[in-house]
């Protein structure tokens, strides 16, 4: 039996579309800005890997960008995924400043749940196709102050703008933890 190849994030092609002018609601907030589409192709797959993504980048800097997938290949596990999102907000503290960072936040294979925040104390659990982006994890409070409990949450950083980045973000993070089954030991 051949082993299969690890995901690689390198291999998640990334092409600019349509940008145009939009409105959209967040958490019940109405929001104004651009939605750039973007036509993606995973070779990690030799086949059913061209997708549709498009990231929504509001007017105001301080408001969380939005990246989501429009269109999915034909594969059960990723069915759900046009309803599903992940957010960047602005890094405001220290040497992050001026970054974008989302939660790390794992897709749920079993359907109990829509994702699973992944704690600082559990980043080596994570599976091989993090390893690259161990030098872009933080623990949230060094990256923004919080009001919440979410302080001790691991969080991804990337440049400002840098929305290939962002999309393979939502691969590693939805995507192939779908594909995988894979879920965090309790």
């Amino acid at each position: 039996m051949s082993r299969r190849r690890p995901y690689q994030l390198d291999r998640i092609l990334v092409e600019p579309g349509e940008a145009r002018p939009a409105a959209w609601t967040f958490g019940g907030m109405k929001q104004r800005g651009t939605e750039q589409t973007y036509h993606v192709t995973d070779t990690n797959f030799p086949a059913r890997n061209r997708w549709e993504f498009v990231v929504r980048i509001p007017q105001r800097t301080t408001e969380r960008l939005e990246v989501r997938p429009r269109a999915t290949p034909d594969v059960k596990a990723w069915a759900e995924l046009p309803d599903r999102s992940i957010t960047f907000m602005r890094a405001t503290l220290g040497e992050t400043r001026g970054r974008r960072y989302c939660q790390v936040a794992l897709a749920d294979p079993s359907g109990d749940r829509s994702r699973t925040i992944v704690r600082a104390d559990q980043r080596d659990a994570l599976p091989r196709w993090f390893d690259p982006l161990r030098g872009r994890m933080r623990v949230k409070e060094h990256v923004k102050r919080t009001r919440g409990t979410d302080a001790r949450a691991l969080v991804l950083l990337v440049p400002e703008g840098d929305h290939a980045a962002m999309i393979r973000l939502f691969f590693a993070l939805k995507v192939w933890v779908l594909k995988e089954g894979f879920e965090l030991s309790a």
